[in-house]
């Protein structure tokens, strides 16, 4: 059965929008300049808007825009979800509706309103009713051409050894930071350590509010009791704005304060700041460690360790070269659509998802590479610099030294 304009879900709004096959090529806004999308963005499968990073050009001059876009059936749905208010929301700078209708006065004042039905034919609705939305966004990646693929796609030793490189260079590059911190803090290197674990806990969205409750209760005048410790870091968080977007009961950040005071009071976390055999058994040995009676999962332990610990140990000497391999951390959902990107559709995930090294390489080409010259794939350097030489081993790749974060 054919899809009708009526009966059209979000769902498949999104493949539209994402796939090229699909989009209409003509384009405006709802005040008639015309739109070419450059990149859809990356779909976004957690909360907040749709599509993340879209690049957008708009008009005769090509006035290039960059930012979010939020797709819905009608207009009215921006302020029926209550997006207006949500800071989420806040760089959408494309409002695509299916049906046309009032512009919504909440929308970020840079958004443009997009009209998408009336450019949709008769015979993509029939080619969308045939298609299994299941496959977006993984098995189907918007068009562009991705040289890395070409390079070193279809060569798995290829792909591991730039990943090597790239993750040796993350942690290399962690070091050289947390050397400095050491430095800095005039002896008191455990502090430094505790608060690097702190940010690690509090995930990439509230990492630097975890750090000030870190310096609020210092390592040193946490309470060695379970239940005061909790009490402690609470209050300490009670005074930071956390950041809450599709963030469940169970892992909220108040639980995770409470998690962090079982590592600090009921394992023997702080202890592998002294470790200096990082063997695959004793990686898995302080895994366990950490996870203590369910502290922290074992993906984010093994997160700790390639971003805390062995940086640590790196700093002052105790390691001499980054480990071949790290346990492996859990991969999320950007992670895992660059290395759909990077290395094709039907790539073997095996390559890199058995190894925290190789993950860690992941995270710094998407930060160094992917991140700043997506979606231009054809201008990006990484291709030049592994297209040849990596098949040898001889490559040295120029990361930049972006941000480090966990």
């Amino acid at each position: 059965m054919n899809v009708s304009p009526a009966r059209i879900s979000e769902r498949q709004m999104q493949a539209i929008w994402y796939d090229a096959a699909l989009r209409p090529r003509q384009l405006t806004t709802n005040r008639g300049s015309a739109i070419t999308v450059i990149s859809p963005g990356e779909w976004n499968l957690g909360a907040g808007p749709d599509f993340k990073n879209a690049v957008l050009e708009v008009g005769a001059a090509h006035r290039r825009v960059e930012g979010d876009v939020e797709l819905h059936l009608c207009p009215a749905d921006w302020d029926f979800h209550g997006h207006g208010a949500d800071p989420n929301y806040r760089n959408v700078v494309a409002h695509v509706t299916w049906e046309p209708g009032r512009v919504p006065k909440s929308l970020p004042e840079q958004s443009l309103s997009i009209w998408l039905g009336r450019f949709v034919t008769s015979e993509t609705l029939d080619a969308l009713s045939r298609i299994d939305l299941r496959a977006y966004p993984y098995a189907r990646l918007p068009s562009g051409v991705c040289l890395c693929e070409s390079s070193i796609g279809h060569d798995p030793k290829a792909a591991r050894r730039v990943l090597r490189m790239a993750g040796q260079h993350r942690l290399r590059m962690k070091a050289r930071r947390l050397a400095g911190r050491i430095g800095a803090a005039a002896g008191n290197r455990s502090q430094v350590y505790y608060e690097e674990i702190m940010t690690a806990l509090g995930y990439r969205k509230n990492a630097v509010q975890f750090r000030h409750v870190a310096e609020r209760v210092p390592i040193a005048d946490l309470p060695q009791e379970n239940a005061s410790a909790r009490a402690a870091l609470l209050v300490a968080g009670s005074f930071e704005e956390w950041d809450r977007s599709s963030c469940r009961p169970n892992n909220s950040p108040e639980r995770r304060l409470e998690s962090a005071a079982d590592v600090f009071t009921t394992t023997a976390t702080m202890d592998l700041a002294d470790e200096s055999d990082f063997s695959a058994r004793t990686c898995r040995r302080m895994i366990k460690t950490m996870c203590g009676e369910h502290c922290m999962g074992k993906g984010k332990a093994a997160a700790v360790l390639a971003n805390v610990i062995a940086p640590f140990a790196l700093a002052e000497g105790r390691l001499q070269t980054v480990p071949e391999w790290l346990p492996p951390e859990d991969i999320s959902m950007p992670i895992r659509l660059m290395a759909f990107r990077l290395f094709g559709s039907e790539h073997d995930a095996s390559i890199y998802s058995g190894n925290g090294l190789l993950l860690q390489g992941l995270i710094q080409i998407q930060r160094d590479y992917c991140i700043k010259n997506h979606p231009e794939c054809e201008e990006c350097p990484l291709p030049t610099k592994v297209a040849g030489p990596v098949m040898k081993g001889k490559v040295r790749l120029g990361v930049a030294g972006g941000e480090d974060d966990t």
